[in-house]
């Protein structure tokens, strides 16, 4: 039998609004290493793809490094594949987008090596059929994808030692199919083990195994010295198996041996994004409402952006914010990682900004406001802009604010990137509930009298006597002065009875420097109404990505670490960061505070991890109201000091 054709395709990629001293860490636990190991296996092939958001911190940091891998390309060492810019989910993207992610990929790199590469990595390898139309339009010649998609298309595994043409709309495009059982055991097994299993493959000479995955396996993932070791030994068992296995590169197969025919695929990715997406990567746009409101954030900013001629930098910030980590969770991705939600903010409030400067967006008003379905979920949203802020509000949903963006220069920030802790397969742990509401601000509860900080932050639903933190509110806005009123009614409840019928009203004033809720609630039955009256606001503190300092609040004078809770009594709690200016909340009287950090528990490539989501505060006081008596608090939030 022939030798078994043999692709080695390493995918480098680190996100949009990664810490700087994780790619430092990164670079010289793995990059480095593998740049070593390159060098030094100089006569052997290899593939590499370096993702958009790497390939422009490399570009900037790292030249030299990005040398050494083109002057090893001239050599023949290594073909190189593009990719998205942003590393983007390619499919979730209006078509313009798809095109402009690959293209701008295609066009920076070209600057820095001189010449485009003929493949494409699919982000994540979210493959959908419309693909082809995209790769026609850069002239992609190929793409890799997972033998897990033949499975799911009812096709036979075995056709993945092949490559293969599929079309759409007369658009061509090749495929390649990774391996999963090469997957599974390089590097995790002896060298030896590894061959054999490639040899097992073996037939006629057009036969061709596929290992294409993470370059951060090597030296990030598992010790670099154990990691340099293993490859130099499997390097050199290759060597003397050159009658067993043959390295290739992608385009040196397509010129030597072409496709086998024709085929049409299903959607699809590797086995494991299939199994936490539920088969269907778009799902986690249903199933984590902060990756929907992110995704819904670009479309947005898009309608606004597609009315100006914006310049390469600003055009740059939009496709990075489309970066695929912060909006799916597995074993990796980051949906729970708040440095990388905030990223995608950060750089889409400042393409916002300049979109709406460009426009002349506001004209001779202050603020602009308008009912709509921001969020795709058949319901509007009450969305209020000034040139400064915008306050994103959602009535159906308790009455509130679900995102708060600063548009001040230099500030750019969404206040409200907090995440709500979901239920997750993997989470045996025994004390933890998932939130049953979502974690944003403005959302009233009527706890019993015995309800703590500990009840409330870790989830029990039955201290709460009222329907009102979940109630439907009816929107009005007074156009000047400025007001939002939101009002509802909704029950109180003892022993799941209804005692009484209370009636709330929120009105928000906008400020130069943040806005003022106040909080009314009326008792409407005949019986008296006991309860704590809670008042919710969950904050996101901007970090520093440069640094690995952590955020603090100052409460009653005192400063206290973000990831330490607070019982007591006060009117003001200031949040911060260096170098972010500080932001607060002020109530406008003595109540009982609540604070305490927002973690979740989530599975990671280094096990389970508590990792923090925002910072939670809640304003409270107990209250007995007779019939037609009430309750009210205002609360500022300053959105700087």
């Amino acid at each position: 039998m022939a030798p078994v054709n043999f692709i080695f395709a390493l995918h480098y990629h680190q996100p949009t609004g990664q810490f700087d001293f994780i790619n430092e860490r990164i670079m010289e636990n793995s990059y480095k290493l593998l740049l070593d190991v390159l060098k030094e296996y100089s006569s052997f092939k290899f593939t590499i793809h370096i993702s958009g958001p790497l390939l422009l911190y490399m570009k900037e940091r790292y030249p030299d490094y990005l040398n050494d891998l083109l002057r090893l390309h001239e050599y023949g060492t290594i073909e190189f594949m593009a990719g998205s810019i942003g590393e983007a989910i390619i499919p979730l993207l209006p078509i313009e987008d798809r095109v402009r992610q690959i293209r701008l990929y295609l066009e920076e790199f070209e600057k820095i090596a001189g010449f485009r590469p003929k493949g494409l990595w699919l982000p994540e390898r979210v493959w959908e059929p419309s693909i082809p139309f995209v790769t026609a339009e850069n002239n992609i010649e190929y793409v890799l994808i997972d033998d897990s998609t033949l499975s799911k298309t009812g096709l036979n595994p075995s056709l993945s030692n092949y490559a293969w043409l599929t079309e759409e709309g007369g658009n061509k495009l090749k495929l390649f199919f990774i391996d999963a059982g090469l997957r599974y055991i390089l590097p995790w097994e002896h060298p030896e083990k590894v061959i054999n299993y490639m040899w097992s493959k073996s037939g006629d000479e057009a036969r061709v195994l596929l290992w294409g995955s993470d370059a951060e396996k090597f030296g990030e993932w598992m010790d670099p010295g154990w990691s340099r070791q293993w490859l130099r030994s499997f390097l050199e068992t290759l060597r003397y198996n050159t009658d067993k296995v043959r390295m290739i590169q992608p385009s040196e197969y397509l010129d030597l041996y072409g496709v086998r025919g024709l085929i049409y695929l299903n959607t699809g990715s590797y086995d494991k994004m299939l199994e936490w997406s539920g088969g269907f990567f778009r799902n986690f746009l249903t199933r984590y409402r902060e990756s929907n409101n992110m995704h819904k954030k670009i479309l947005y900013v898009r309608s606004k952006l597609l009315k100006v001629e914006a310049p390469r930098e600003v055009m740059l910030k939009y496709y990075l914010a489309q970066c695929n980590d912060a909006f799916w969770h597995g074993l990796f991705g980051g949906i729970y990682l708040t440095h990388l939600r905030q990223a995608i903010y950060e750089n889409l409030i400042k393409v916002e900004k300049y979109a709406e400067e460009k426009t002349d967006y506001f004209g001779d008003k202050n603020i602009v406001y308008k009912l709509y379905d921001f969020d795709f979920d058949g319901k509007d949203e009450l969305l209020v802009e000034t040139p400064s802020q915008n306050l994103y509000i959602k009535p159906d949903d308790g009455g509130t604010l679900f995102e708060y963006d600063v548009k001040i220069d230099g500030l750019e920030h969404n206040l409200q990137n907090t995440m709500s802790r979901y239920p997750e397969p993997y989470l045996k742990i025994q004390w933890f509930h998932p939130d049953w509401y979502r974690r944003v601000s403005w959302r009233i509860h009527l706890w019993s009298y015995d309800t703590g900080l500990f009840e409330w932050i870790n989830n029990s639903p039955f201290k709460d006597l009222s329907d009102l933190a979940l109630s439907r509110y009816y929107v009005s806005v007074n156009p000047g002065p400025f007001e939002i009123i939101l009002r509802s009614q909704g029950g109180f409840y003892v022993f799941g009875n209804l005692v009484s019928r209370v009636l709330v009203e929120k009105r928000v004033k906008i400020t130069e420097e943040g806005h003022v809720t106040t909080y009314r609630l009326v008792n409407k039955g005949s019986e008296s109404l006991k309860a704590r009256v809670g008042v919710e606001y969950h904050v996101s503190p901007k970090l520093n990505t440069r640094t690995e300092e952590k955020a603090v609040y100052v409460v009653n004078g005192e400063q206290r670490e973000a990831s330490s809770s607070f019982i007591g009594r006060s009117r003001r709690v200031v949040v911060k960061t260096t170098p972010y200016p500080a932001f607060s909340l002020n109530a406008s009287r003595d109540v009982d505070v609540w604070i305490a950090p927002l973690n979740m528990y989530a599975r990671t490539e280094k096990g389970v991890m508590e990792i923090p989501q925002g910072l939670a505060v809640m304003f409270s006081e107990p209250v007995e109201l007779k019939k037609d008596e009430e309750f009210s608090l205002s609360v500022e939030w300053r959105i700087r000091e």
